[in-house]
């Protein structure tokens, strides 16, 4: 009979030697390898929070921070910037992925942004690679997303961001699914 202290120690070996599998490869991974299971529930509304300003005491109403799937992911915080949005004026939405220790960007993988806006809502870009970055390096990756409102109300914008993080033992692709709302005046 096992323990389920060795079952679980059995798991996670499996599971290490799946990723040190994936970290292994020179090729693009297939699409089933891009998508990591915790994140393959539907995507998660933007809700505002202050938690990763630098001063907790000033809340910046334009600060989303985006919950995934699996709250206790403790590899990568994902947050979402949006400015103010007015018909007719471009604005903007930053995407920015920042692993958390000991994590770091896999700047090898193919890391990408796809974006989907609604009516009223023209994208200057709705597909952004790797040369589109604001920047991508091993602490962060952010993406500047550009769009003008045609039309006022409440639109959001849809994205898949695909990334690796990777540590000394492992390295993991992620597709983070997000919806960010715009109150477009």
């Amino acid at each position: 009979m096992s323990s389920p202290v060795l079952s679980r120690r059995a798991a996670r070996y499996s599971m290490l030697a799946l990723a040190l599998a994936a970290c292994g490869a020179e090729t693009k991974p297939t699409a089933a390898d891009a998508k990591s299971p915790d994140k393959a529930a539907a995507p998660p509304t933007a809700a505002k929070t202050d938690a990763n300003k630098p001063d907790a005491n000033k809340p910046d109403p334009l600060v989303k921070k985006i919950d995934g799937a699996d709250p206790t992911d403790d590899r990568y915080a994902l947050r979402i910037d949006a400015a103010d949005a007015a018909v007719g004026k471009e604005g903007s939405v930053k995407v920015t992925v920042v692993p958390k220790a000991p994590w770091h960007m896999n700047l090898d993988f193919p890391t990408s942004l796809a974006l989907t806006a609604p009516d009223g809502v023209t994208l200057a870009k709705a597909e952004l690679k790797k040369g589109d970055a604001a920047k991508l390096d091993e602490q962060s990756a952010e993406f500047d997303v550009k769009f003008t409102p045609t039309a006022a109300g409440e639109k959001t914008v849809s994205g898949k961001f695909k990334f690796a993080v990777c540590q000394d033992e492992a390295c993991s692709p992620v597709t983070e699914e997000f919806a960010v709302k715009l109150a477009v005046k």
